[in-house]
């Protein structure tokens, strides 16, 4: 009919970027925040917990891991919802599950107890976080995509490294439940920021039929100078198809996804080692709470330095930095075993922050760019959900490894393996991921500029 117009949507949000698309970064990224300072909070107040139940590293080592089993089970069910019926739903509701659970923690009396209540925030931020990944990635230019993740995710360790300064503030004064009271008291305002400021994906919506009305009403939030009368198509730029989570092996993508999922866990098997335990492994070495809690608040920071730094070269030099950044962790980690004094001990853990962290975050932002819309929170939400088996593995070798009575440096030294097969695994992924565009690419919109460098 005359008069009528098809707009791509794509050629929208990839021209210059947009207060609004910046304020929908800002806004995931203090999502990150609040998951940062709850995956380290059980790890600070591991140390006093221990000692007023009077509960073996070994026993303990489940509980640190129940969080992690409760986010895979919410990243890979919450996610595929998410490719259904939308993302800031998804979000919101992860959002409220884990301030409920989180600030309930801080009323538990068991071991049992609190790794039930660690399972129930686990699962409210594993469809959150995989979710607002997706989200944040289809609101990005393509040519900046990575970057722009990677700087949202530097809100992870910032909230780690706020969480090691708050513990040891407050562990002493006031006991361990109260970091966990923080925590769960502080998502209630995100949530209610998140409800009325987070728009839903512009992409999804349109692959997913919506109103023409609603579409356009974003369309004008990020390019107000447009004139859409008489546009009564939008396009997304790529296929709308239904997804299951057999599509993330089929159709060439076999080779990638499980290389990715590889290096997802074995990164997370030492993280997890590291982050869980090094509070711990540093008071039996002779720290007090509070150093061995500041100690890994400097650790976090490093990972917040990491990340920008890794951001910017994701873009740069692509997913080689990566697994650069992965090797240069194994040399790090094993220096972390040595004691040199408090001092030299700060500038090891700013470097291994720089190192385990930024490598890891700069893995996490891949897991939102590798795919196609229809199935990206899908793609996102099982890597990052398989890879919370080695997460969980993680906090249970190590509790382990203490209970054996392992020296501080033969734990490091052990922690530093798994980041030499992450990195051996995304030196793999990148012909892979090569092969993967080469079939497909008559289908689908290369997501990843520069991830194969």
């Amino acid at each position: 009919m005359a008069g009528e117009r098809t707009l791509d949507v794509a050629a929208v949000i990839e021209g210059k970027l947009a207060r609004p698309q910046i304020l929908i970064a800002t806004y995931l990224c203090t999502l990150m925040f609040l998951e940062g300072y709850d995956m380290q909070t059980l790890s600070f107040a591991a140390p006093a917990i221990l000692r007023e139940w009077n509960v073996s590293k070994g026993d303990f080592g489940p509980v640190l891991g129940a969080h992690l089993f409760g986010y895979m089970i919410g990243a890979v069910l919450l996610s595929f919802v998410g490719d259904r019926l939308g993302r800031k739903n998804i979000i919101i509701a992860g959002v409220a599950i884990f301030s409920v659970f989180t600030f309930s923690a801080g009323l538990a009396t068991s071991p049992l107890m609190l790794g039930l209540l660690r399972i129930g925030a686990g699962f409210g931020l594993g469809g959150s976080i995989p979710i607002g990944i997706a989200l944040a990635a289809e609101y990005m230019p393509r040519r900046i995509r990575e970057t722009m993740i990677g700087l949202m995710f530097v809100g992870y360790n910032l909230g780690a490294a706020a969480g090691g300064f708050i513990a040891a503030g407050t562990i002493g004064a006031y006991g361990w439940p109260a970091v966990f009271f923080i925590g769960g008291l502080a998502a209630v305002p995100m949530m209610v920021l998140l409800a009325f400021t987070l728009p839903e994906s512009i992409r999804f919506l349109i692959v997913s039929e919506a109103p023409r009305d609603r579409i356009a009403a974003i369309v004008k939030r990020i390019r107000p100078e447009l004139d859409l009368s008489g546009v009564t198509h939008f396009l997304a730029g790529e296929e709308h198809r239904k997804v299951a989570p057999g599509s993330l092996l089929s159709e060439g993508r076999a080779a990638m996804t499980l290389l990715l999922w590889f290096a997802m866990m074995t990164s997370f098997i030492g993280h997890y080692v590291i982050t869980a335990w090094m509070p711990t492994i540093l008071v039996d070495d002779g720290l007090t709470d509070a150093a061995a809690n500041s100690a890994m608040g400097i650790f976090q920071t490093g990972g917040a330095i990491g990340s920008l730094l890794i951001a910017v070269l994701l873009y740069l030099i692509g997913i080689r930095v990566v697994a650069i950044t992965f090797l240069l962790a194994v040399p790090i980690t094993v220096l972390l075993g040595i004691n040199m004094g408090y001092p030299v001990l700060v500038v090891n853990m700013l470097l291994g922050g720089i190192a385990v962290l930024g490598g890891q975050i700069g893995l996490n932002a891949l897991c939102g760019t590798i795919y196609p819309t229809y199935m990206r929170a899908t793609g996102a939400g099982w890597a990052l959900g398989i890879g919370r088996l080695g997460a969980m593995a993680g906090p249970v070798f190590g509790g382990y490894l203490l209970e054996f009575g392992f020296t501080r440096l033969t734990i490091l030294l052990v922690t530093s393996i798994p980041f030499l097969f992450c990195a051996l695994a995304l030196y793999a992924l990148i012909p892979a991921k090569r092969a993967s565009d080469a079939r497909n690419s008559g289908a689908e919109v290369p997501l990843a500029g520069g991830f194969a460098h």
